[in-house]
């Protein structure tokens, strides 16, 4: 499996604009009703685009943010950090009776393709008004974000999200059973 994300300055400008989002939504966390969990996923997201070209996630983090129009219509942006790719991209749904009757999406950025880069940074910068003009809309309901990663780092870290728990034993509890300490542990 490759290890590394093949990176450009187009590239960059698409990381950096996802970190800009995410900066937001971190220093934000109260006004856009961040959960502790979410709150750590972005912050997740955050270290790998930091960290770019090196691979820092298994599976990947969504970051959505929507806006519900009249008539049941939901407009979103969002972006995707996976294993071994980056993708921004906006779409459109349309509900009639409960179904859905329409959609539409269309990709701004993905690192894995080049087909979409005609003029990229005007689109990022587009594409992240829209975002947050979708968050000021409702702060508090608008944004979504999916988890399903693991940051893959060094030992320490790893020992510290996942924690082994220790006993610890006094010993005047080695004693025996039978036998009463010589010495009160209080």
């Amino acid at each position: 499996m490759n290890n590394k994300i093949v990176i450009n300055n187009i590239d960059k400008l698409a990381a950096n604009t996802s970190q800009q989002i995410i900066k937001e939504l971190i220093m934000g966390s109260d006004k856009y009703n961040v959960s502790p969990v979410k709150f750590n996923a972005l912050v997740k997201a955050f270290y790998a685009l930091e960290n770019l070209p090196k691979k820092k996630l298994t599976g990947f983090i969504d970051i959505s943010v929507n806006t519900f129009v009249q008539g049941g219509a939901v407009d979103y942006s969002s972006f995707t950090i996976g294993e071994d790719y980056v993708e921004i991209y906006t779409g459109f749904i349309q509900y009639n009776d409960g179904e859905c009757d329409d959609s539409s999406w269309l990709k701004i950025y993905s690192s894995k393709d080049s087909t979409h880069r005609g003029n990229l940074a005007k689109a990022l910068e587009c594409w992240a008004e829209s975002f947050l003009l979708h968050l000021d809309d409702n702060p508090t309901r608008s944004l979504c974000i999916i988890d399903r990663s693991q940051v893959e780092s060094d030992e320490a870290v790893k020992s510290e999200v996942n924690p082994k728990p220790k006993v610890i034993i006094p010993e005047y509890s080695l004693a025996g059973f039978n036998k009463i300490p010589e010495e009160v542990p209080f």
